[in-house]
């Protein structure tokens, strides 16, 4: 009978100090930083989304876009006035 009671009392014991310990400032600690993890992950994620790159056809349209929009742009006066200056220095 006795030792039912200690094994009983020692059950008891037993989950009174689970619950301290769920309860201590080191668990709660750990779970406010599981929390702000989830919270950055998520914030980075929604960034990511709005502001992030585009699948990979749409970037590469875009750049084809860019090279022919450039390839085809009239001289300037400014880049004319450039070349035949380095070409006159060449022939010197």
């Amino acid at each position: 009978m006795q030792a039912e009671a200690e094994s009983r009392e020692a059950e008891q014991m037993k989950k009174k100090l689970t619950k301290k310990d769920e309860s201590s400032l080191s668990s709660l600690i750990l779970r406010n930083q599981q929390t702000r993890k989830q919270e950055m992950d998520a914030f980075f994620t929604d960034l990511a989304n709005k502001y992030g790159r585009q699948d990979k056809e749409s970037n590469a349209a875009s750049k084809t876009a860019t090279v022919t929009k450039k390839s085809t742009s009239k001289p300037t006066k400014r880049t004319v006035a450039k070349a035949q200056t380095k070409s006159k220095g060449k022939k010197r």
